[in-house]
């Protein structure tokens, strides 16, 4: 049940002249009104007043959204992130084992070994008050992770550590798993407690947002530094740690949805790539108004094809520029946008890295 203030907040998004679907990735890309930010308040709104009577097909609803927060950017009642009031229904939908089968997988996995792809081997590596955080999405690709090592060599001590079961709990919140992201928090601060750290780096949007803006909200709070590490590479260039020997080149960013709308972090990234010497070519949607990459099956949208369809949008938008090279700066991204041939940004970093 909804709040007085909730109540009044969500009718305001619900009667809205609904212009913010505009930047709505989802929207775009399935051309289905019912999935536009304004439709889906109403939804909202109706099932507290109790008019939705198909349960299945409202929480199906409430899983094709991106959570990526195009409509907070757009939206004109300030502080309203109508994600807040998603989330609530998401966790009434697991409560009620009403999920989308992407999602339940990533539970089932979740459930068996800390995390949403299955077994894996720890990481732990190196020493240092400072840790790189492999995330899930950062531990399923290789050549990020040697490309992250041998940046955090040229840059001095640095922990690596990730794997296993060490998760921020990003999967199980979007899932609406309430109480399994708040275990995962508590463990994700022990993790880090453990090792003595006073920095945290992660190349993972989500990991840093979990962190940073919904651990505190389960009670909390990590004493740390958490840095993205695209802002630690544009850092390490400014104080001379690193230098890169410059390339001629056109490059395209994609800017991650949680990076730019949640972080505000749109700078960094073109600083480092103008320290490589690139030409940037801007795409028409950039910065916050980024669309969505669109994820992967069953995470912040439970719908693998309406992904996929999102996904395939933005790869014709990164097209138009017509770069030689895409980057982006986020290994869930890099996945999505691989049909661009999308390389992280640390990637061409440690290509770059100069002995001088």
């Amino acid at each position: 049940m909804l709040d007085k203030s909730e109540v009044e907040r969500i009718t305001n998004c619900a009667l809205c002249a609904d212009m913010c679907k505009h930047g709505c990735p989802v929207y775009l890309a399935s051309g289905s009104e019912t999935l536009t930010p304004q439709k889906i308040a109403r939804l909202i709104l109706y099932r507290e007043k109790g008019f939705i009577k198909d349960e299945q097909g409202f929480f199906t609803v409430m899983f094709r959204d991106a959570m990526c927060g195009a409509c907070r950017v757009n939206c004109i009642y300030g502080d309203f992130d109508l994600r807040e009031f998603i989330h609530k229904e998401r966790s009434e939908a697991f409560k009620k084992n009403i999920l989308p089968q992407e999602t339940r997988t990533r539970l089932e996995n979740f459930a068996r070994s800390g995390n949403p792809d299955g077994e894996r081997q720890l990481i732990q590596k190196g020493k240092g008050e400072a840790g790189y955080l492999v995330s899930c999405s950062a531990y399923r690709d290789a050549t990020i992770l040697e490309a992250v090592e041998k940046v955090l060599d040229a840059s001095g001590e640095c922990q690596v550590f990730g794997g296993a079961d060490i998760c921020c709990g990003a999967p199980l919140y979007y899932a609406g798993d309430d109480e399994g992201f708040k275990k995962a928090a508590e463990k994700m601060k022990g993790e880090i407690e453990q090792r003595k750290l006073k920095k945290v780096i992660t190349s993972c949007p989500a990991c840093i947002k979990m962190m940073t803006e919904l651990y505190p909200r389960v009670g909390l709070r990590l004493d740390v530094e958490l840095i993205h590490l695209t802002a630690f590479i544009a850092s390490l260039l400014k104080e001379g740690k690193i230098k890169v020997n410059r390339m001629k080149a056109t490059a395209t960013f994609h800017d991650p949805c949680l990076l730019a709308n949640d972080r505000g972090i749109t700078a960094a990234p073109r600083e480092v790539m103008e320290a490589l010497g690139l030409e940037i070519k801007e795409p028409v949607y950039r910065g916050k108004n980024a669309h969505c990459c669109g994820g992967l099956p069953g995470g912040k949208i439970g719908d693998g094809k309406l992904s996929g369809r999102v996904s395939a949008m933005r790869a014709d938008e990164l097209r138009e520029t017509k770069a030689e090279v895409y980057l982006s700066a986020c290994p869930t991204c890099k996945a999505a946008l691989a049909a661009v041939g999308m390389r992280d940004i640390v990637e061409l970093v440690a290509e770059r890295i100069s002995d001088g």
